[in-house]
């Protein structure tokens, strides 16, 4: 398995000019649209990333920097299916039926594609409001691995559940962690929370903070990868 990584987020400038967000093509899966519509089309063109491939949308929530992309997508691929959230607002799921898409509302988790599966949707209290999240889960020879969109419910209870469900350690991580607003010592413990469930692997994208990005780097040396824009990681 070989996601590729279409747009992403990461810099504080980059927030500030709402160049932020996260999309990935996941085998036959759009999961996340980004937060701006120009960029998402623009870097489909210019790493020439064929969407004509992608049966299903998955959101991982309906903060605007992961769906900004998916409207023009779904009128250009009419009736695609979008699994959400269930308990997602009512102004995501109009967006996707106005724009002639079919939504698909996630409970518990469940199988989007061959060796690609939802988590199932998780509560977050973000300080703002209550959220409601869901992670990709991926199977490949290396073992099952999760891809997260923001990480909002914790990226330690995300493997925990993810290991619950699949009876499996998680041998990779990839996505947003959302640790960017935590201190050292947190993002510390979160780091060592994750080596002790059995995580070999780390890809931290978007939110996850140049301070826990270092942290990452230092403690799992060769087994962290970065990501740029158009580049595929192997799982």
């Amino acid at each position: 398995m070989k996601p590729r990584l279409i747009a992403e987020g990461s810099t504080k400038h980059e927030r500030k000019i709402l160049r932020w967000g996260i999309s990935f093509l996941v085998g036959d899966v759009l999961f996340d649209a980004f937060g701006r519509e120009d960029i998402f089309q623009e870097n489909v063109r210019r790493f020439k990333i064929d969407l004509s491939r992608v049966k299903h949308v998955v959101i991982s929530h309906e903060d605007w920097d992961h769906i900004a992309g998916l409207g023009n997508f779904l009128r250009a691929n009419t009736k695609t299916r979008v699994y959400i959230c269930k308990r997602s607002g009512r102004a995501l799921k109009e967006m996707i039926l106005s724009n002639a898409g079919s939504t698909v509302e996630v409970d518990r988790s469940r199988k989007i594609s061959p060796n690609i599966f939802s988590l199932g949707q998780m509560r977050a209290d973000t300080g703002r409001g209550i959220l409601y999240e869901q992670a990709l889960v991926v199977k490949s020879q290396m073992g099952f691995s999760v891809i997260t969109g923001c990480a909002h419910p914790g990226i330690v209870r995300i493997v925990r559940q993810a290991v619950k469900i699949f009876g499996k350690k998680i041998y990779a991580v990839c996505g947003g962690f959302h640790m960017k607003d935590h201190t050292r010592k947190e993002n510390s413990k979160i780091i060592a929370e994750l080596q002790a469930l059995g995580v070999k692997r780390v890809i931290p994208l978007h939110c996850t903070g140049a301070t826990a990005r270092k942290l990452f780097q230092k403690t799992y040396g060769r087994d962290f990868s970065s990501l740029s824009e158009g580049q595929t990681v192997s799982l």
